[in-house]
């Protein structure tokens, strides 16, 4: 167990999800058909939050960090409707949350992975890649690969909380969104893989899932 500054109990299983900031504009130039535009450099990211909970003991789903990150240069979009983040939200002179530095958040993270901790979260490997910090595979209990086809397309977290939990995540396109309850939906969802391992029906239940993506466009209501 580690008991430093990452709490009691928060080794074997933290649940990892994180925000990120475009500090650049993505660069396009008109295609070949009318209206349409190609992607010539995307925008660039930037970390801008860090949600860590508790995955196991009384205390599994609570936060014991969730530190916002104060940027180096300027933020040109806080992609809102993605991250949750607001302007002032990473400003230490008007923000109501933590704030961190970058280096502080890499060095809370890197103390995880060296302490040989497994993360779970949803789409974990590009999350990692985008901070620039290596997680070795099997520290790493991606959501979106433990309900997957083969071949397939990956689904989306709002979809498998729908479906499996019975849950309406927050909606996005009300700027609603949040990393924690990202956080905590992913632990939800590692818990059903394991009861849906043990009873024998997990692949069945990932059969139905494809089915019912097909059939609705994989909207949910």
């Amino acid at each position: 167990e580690m008991t430093s500054v990452t709490g009691v109990q928060t080794c074997a299983l933290p649940i990892f999800d994180a925000e990120f900031v475009a500090v650049t504009h993505e660069l396009t130039r008109p295609g070949k058909t009318a209206g349409k535009t190609i992607v010539v450099k995307p925008a660039r990211l930037s970390l801008a939050r860090v949600s860590i909970l508790r995955g196991s003991g009384t205390m599994a789903g609570v936060p014991f960090i969730d530190a916002y990150v104060q940027q180096a240069e300027p933020v040109v979009d806080y992609l809102t409707r993605y991250s949750g983040l607001h302007p002032g939200d990473l400003d230490p002179s008007v923000s109501r949350h933590h704030i961190t530095t970058m280096k502080a958040a890499y060095l809370q993270l890197r103390q995880l992975v060296d302490a040989g901790c497994r993360f779970v979260g949803h789409g974990l490997q590009k999350d990692f890649e985008m901070i620039n910090v290596v997680v070795p595979p099997d520290q790493i209990v991606d959501t979106v690969d433990l309900f997957y086809l083969p071949g397939s397309r990956r689904i989306s977290l709002r979809f498998l909380a729908w479906h499996l939990l019975g849950q309406q995540m927050s909606n996005r396109l009300q700027d609603t969104h949040d990393s924690i309850e990202d956080a905590r939906t992913a632990l939800q969802l590692y818990a059903k893989y394991r009861e849906l391992s043990a009873k024998g029906t997990l692949q069945e239940t990932i059969n139905n899932l494809y089915a019912v993506g097909r059939q609705t466009d994989w909207q949910i209501p």
